[in-house]
């Protein structure tokens, strides 16, 4: 179990300079262009990836700085991102934003392992490492053609506004415990233990692989169904019954911890899992076109989420580290236990504030 913990540290130093950089960007990204700093974001990742392939194998030793160039990366990618998407997407249109973008994103994880896989069979690790150089350089190239993006008062950021704001509505109060509750379980610590949990019960990477293509898979048909075919008043009966399974199956795990039982959690978290986190992430977005959060204030309600997520991370890693150093396997199926729970909490609330968030 232990061998996976320099895996947790990298996370943990990647969402710091993550919820850093969200801060740091925050003025830049309200008072100016969003797409320069959404196209600067390629920055530290060529310099991260040119990093690796100077390192080569001694890469492991490194992992903390490494997680850090990610983190700056991913801030000046997301909070741009996120913003525009608020401010420019309709509630219907974002429902199917959520469900693609999520389908895409474990198409990915299918397809780059082999992918990568394949290139380095044939080829080598450093032509491996030029050949994505090539594909970032062709994805800055890509946001010049991306049409501007600024606000049109060019105030400056204003946390404390945005504070006053949210203490007068308990709906964005409540999204916020629902991003630590997120952060603590889909955001953080649950893949890492699932993978864990993996490899201990089928013993080999390979099995990993197997099984995680085959929930992928699941969890594509699942996240493009949701942003396809429904719709908001449906709800409510999609995460009583999402509940349900993910009770259902982890109570069976903790009864008859078995391979079998754990394969039936997994295709549970592939698709029950996957539903909650769904209407979860679409709920987030429109609720920062609400009346509850004024046109001056969205670049702020982005970067005070990011932080309840950081928060919820952070609990989860240091938890999951906590698990690894002094506990084992037997300890690991009651943290995941804990995870799951906060699951059906975030499931509940989710169900209970849906009715009330209404985008603009």
């Amino acid at each position: 179990m232990q061998r996976r913990i320099p895996h947790v540290k990298y996370y943990l130093f990647q969402h710091i300079a993550t919820v850093s950089g969200f801060f740091v960007f925050a003025n830049w990204v309200k008072r100016y262009n969003k797409v320069a700093v959404l196209r600067l974001n390629l920055i530290p990742k060529i310099i991260l990836l040119l990093s690796i392939i100077c390192m080569g194998e001694n890469v492991v030793q490194y992992v903390i700085p490494l997680g850090i160039l990610f983190g700056i990366g991913a801030a000046m990618f997301h909070l741009p991102m996120n913003t525009m998407l608020g401010e420019k997407a309709t509630p219907k249109q974002m429902g199917h934003y959520v469900g693609l973008n999520s389908s895409v994103s474990y198409l990915a994880q299918i397809i780059a392992p082999v992918v990568l896989g394949l290139f380095i069979t044939t080829t080598s690790y450093t032509e491996m490492s030029w050949a994505l150089m090539v594909l970032l350089v062709v994805e800055f190239i890509s946001t010049f053609f991306m049409a501007p993006s600024r606000h049109r008062s060019k105030r400056a950021i204003d946390f404390m506004g945005f504070f006053s704001c949210m203490m007068r509505f308990p709906i964005i109060r409540a999204v916020f415990f629902m991003e630590i509750l997120r952060g603590f379980s889909l955001g953080g610590a649950l893949a890492t233990v699932i993978t864990m949990y993996t490899v201990y019960m089928f013993n080999t990477d390979l099995n990993l692989g197997i099984l995680t293509t085959v929930f992928s898979i699941c969890a594509i048909l699942v996240c493009w169904t949701m942003g396809r075919y429904v719709r908001k008043n449906m709800y409510g009966s999609m995460l009583a019954v999402a509940v349900v399974m993910v009770i259902a199956s982890i109570g069976g795990f903790l009864w008859w911890t078995t391979p079998l039982m754990f394969i039936l959690y997994r295709f549970s978290d592939a698709t029950a899992v996957k539903v909650v986190e769904q209407i979860c992430n679409v709920n987030t977005f429109n609720a920062s076109k609400s009346k509850c959060i004024t046109a001056e204030h969205k670049v702020e309600y982005f970067v005070f989420r990011d932080t309840a997520l950081f928060i919820g991370r952070w609990i989860g890693y240091v938890g999951l580290i906590y698990v690894g150093v002094f506990g084992g396997y037997e300890w690991l199926r009651w943290y995941l236990a804990i995870i799951t729970v906060s699951i059906v909490v975030l499931g509940w609330l989710t169900a209970k504030i849906s009715p009330h968030i209404r985008g603009r």
